[in-house]
């Protein structure tokens, strides 16, 4: 009888390894493929910081800090395992470079980079703006053409053409540099760029205009927060336009719209949380523009939630800002 039940023991001890392999070599290993925001700054006053890792087979993930002056807390994913939350804490005094998220699943181990970068001096910098400003509106793509090698970028062929009022004309960071001076001598004191974030990389087929596709020349319709429009330059080219104008005692305003996202963002087919967006792209509110109703007691309640919560133009995907997480983005 003894024999049976340590026979019968070792069977289901057997058995329950067996399933543990099995489980463990048909799950797969996670990959990373994008980490949001990809730096952030010892010292600043937001710490911890959430960060949102985009990627594959990310379900029942863990996360670990590699490198000095950098931990790791609370993670959240998603139910399909393609996103994860989670806060990093920087150390005051943790030097500048990267470091990695060491992510750790039962597929297996996956290394995220992260950099942890120096506060910048704030001489001559965020001095905000005031009614005292003389500003100068500019749209980069219709300002000026610098640099003739970013008009037709190789990730995105085919989206320039000067005698389309709808595609991108060439205007980039290089010209609003070369042309510092002429604002600075005209009195500005401040220039206000329109959004410089990335765009779609093809013709636009959803915002059509007089039967035709569109482009995101414009920068409304952003793919990346934290990607720079090629048709623009580089983020190298970005930090020179605004070091150059701060030397001429000129401030740069970004025109950040965090309302919505463009219609091809990747969120708006796999979203990092069910309520990440007001609607779907199917299901949605249309945007009526009625702004006065938010101040009006008496406006009609479906056109407040219209205008709060509906999609501009009725197809850009608006953010849900009640969702924790896009608040915290």
């Amino acid at each position: 009888m003894r024999t049976n039940e340590i026979t019968t023991a070792r069977l289901t001890l057997l058995v329950a390894l067996f399933f543990m392999a099995v489980s463990a070599c048909s799950a797969q290993a996670p990959s990373v493929e994008k980490v949001e925001p990809p730096n952030w700054w010892a010292g600043h006053s937001i710490n911890p910081v959430r960060v949102l890792v985009r990627g594959k087979n990310l379900n029942g993930a863990r996360v670990e800090a590699a490198g000095q002056g950098i931990k790791t807390g609370l993670v959240r994913v998603n139910e399909r395992g393609t996103y994860l939350f989670v806060d990093v804490f920087i150390n005051t005094d943790a030097s500048p470079g990267t470091r990695q998220l060491r992510i750790r699943s039962g597929g297996g181990t996956v290394d995220a980079p992260f950099e942890i970068s120096a506060l910048l001096p704030r001489q001559g910098r965020f001095q905000g703006f005031s009614p005292d400003d003389v500003i100068y509106l500019i749209m980069p793509d219709r300002f000026a053409d610098g640099d003739r090698t970013n008009d037709d970028p190789p990730q995105s062929r085919g989206l320039y053409d000067r005698a389309n009022k709808f595609y991108y004309h060439g205007g980039d960071f290089q010209g609003i540099i070369n042309h510092l001076p002429y604002l600075k001598d005209l009195g500005v004191t401040a220039i206000w760029l329109t959004p410089w974030y990335d765009n779609v990389n093809h013709p636009d087929e959803i915002e059509k205009k007089e039967g035709g596709t569109t482009t995101g020349f414009h920068g409304y319709g952003a793919v990346d927060f934290y990607g720079v429009e090629e048709h623009f330059g580089t983020l190298a080219k970005l930090r020179e336009l605004v070091d150059d104008a701060h030397r001429l005692g000129l401030k740069v305003i970004e025109d950040e719209v965090r309302n919505h996202t463009g219609p091809y963002h990747p969120w708006v087919d796999d979203s990092p949380t069910p309520t990440w967006y007001n609607g779907t792209r199917a299901s949605h509110l249309k945007n009526v523009f009625q702004t006065w109703m938010l101040h009006d007691p008496y406006a009609e309640e479906k056109s407040r939630r219209e205008t709060l919560e509906g999609w501009f133009l009725d197809f850009l995907p608006d953010l849900n800002q009640h969702d924790e997480e896009v608040r915290r983005y």
